[in-house]
C-alpha cells in the first residue's frame, strides 16, 4: 500500500496514465493525491476529470486556480486566451464532473502522514487549525448552492493583498487566495499576486522561506502551482511538486508514506505545444 502526491497536472491525461503505469499505481491498494490545477492549458482536461473521479477514494485532490477557473467560466466568468477547456464545458456529463469538483477540497490533512496538502501555500501566521478552519469555510461555500455567486468574484484583481481579520466576503477571498495562487510575500502575510519569479526582495520572500511559520512545527506541506520555480525537495517543511508538465517539462509523483519522499517523474512532450 502506497501514497503518492502529484503535481500539476492540466490536462495532462497521457503523461499522467504513464506516470501512473510507472510506479505501478494499483487503486485497490493505493492512493495518488493531487495537488491541484487537474485542467487547462492541456490537451485533455476532460479525459483527467473522468479519469480521477472514477478512482474514487483512492484518489484525492484539492483544488487549485485553474479548477477555480474552471467553476468561475461555468457562473459566467471570461476564459483566458489560453483556456482548453471547451472539452469539459460541452460535455455530456459535465455537471456530474462539476458537482465531483465542487466537493474536493482547498486543504487534505493527513496526521498519521505528517502531510498537509494545499495547490499553492499557508500563510506564515496561520497554524494548522487556522488554515483548516479558513479552507473549510470555502468549501462550505462552494457546496452550496452559491458556489456560482461565489466563484464569479474569483478573479486576481479582487484578491486582498492583506488579510482583513473579519468574516466577510474580502477574508474568503484572500483565504482562497492564499491557498490557491501564493508564491512571494512578506513575513507579516502580505501576498504579491502577480510576480511569478525574479527572487525575493528586501521583504517578499516564497511563502515557505519565512524564520518564523506559526504551522511549520505541526505538519510538512505538499503543494504544486510554482511551476517557474520548479521542483522544490531542500526544505524540510515543504515538497512543491511543480514541475512543469504543460510547459514541456516533467509531471512529478513523490511517495508520501516513505520516511524520505522518493520522486519519480515522466516527460511530458504531448504537452509542449500548449502555451
Amino acid at each position: 500500500m502506497a501514497v503518492y502526491g502529484i503535481g500539476d497536472i492540466q490536462g495532462c491525461f497521457d503523461p499522467l496514465k504513464r506516470l501512473l503505469d510507472k510506479l505501478g499505481f494499483d487503486p485497490n491498494s493505493d492512493t495518488i493525491w493531487c495537488a491541484g490545477d487537474l485542467v487547462n492549458r492541456g490537451p485533455a482536461s476532460l479525459d483527467v476529470l473522468r479519469f480521477l473521479k472514477s478512482l474514487g477514494d483512492a484518489c484525492i485532490c484539492v483544488l487549485g486556480n485553474h479548477d477555480l477557473h474552471l467553476l468561475g467560466q461555468l457562473a459566467g466568468e471570461a476564459p483566458y486566451t489560453r483556456d482548453t477547456l471547451e472539452g469539459v464545458l460541452t460535455a455530456p456529463d459535465r455537471d456530474e464532473l462539476i458537482d465531483w469538483l465542487r466537493h474536493r477540497r482547498l486543504l487534505h490533512h493527513d496526521a498519521a502522514l505528517n502531510w498537509c496538502m494545499v495547490h499553492a501555500g499557508l500563510h506564515p501566521a496561520w497554524t494548522l487549525g487556522k488554515a483548516k478552519r479558513r479552507a473549510a469555510r470555502i468549501e462550505k461555500v462552494l457546496q452550496s448552492d452559491d458556489w456560482r455567486d461565489f466563484s464569479r468574484h474569483l478573479h486576481h484583481r479582487e484578491f486582498p493583498d492583506c488579510d482583513p481579520r473579519d468574516d466577510g466576503l474580502p477574508a474568503t477571498l484572500f483565504a482562497t487566495a492564499v491557498l490557491t495562487r501564493s508564491r512571494y510575500c512578506t513575513a507579516e502575510g502580505c501576498f504579491n499576486w502577480t510576480t511569478r519569479a525574479g527572487g525575493p526582495t528586501d521583504e517578499e520572500f516564497p511563502w515557505f522561506a519565512h524564520d518564523d511559520l506559526a504551522w511549520r512545527d505541526e505538519t510538512r506541506v505538499l503543494c504544486g502551482h510554482w511551476a517557474a520555480l520548479g521542483l522544490i525537495t531542500d526544505q524540510p517543511h515543504v515538497l512543491g511538486l511543480d514541475s512543469g508538465c504543460v510547459w514541456g517539462g516533467r509531471l512529478t509523483a513523490a511517495r508520501l508514506d516513505a520516511d524520505v519522499p522518493e520522486l519519480t517523474h515522466v516527460e511530458c512532450k504531448a504537452c509542449q505545444t500548449i502555451g
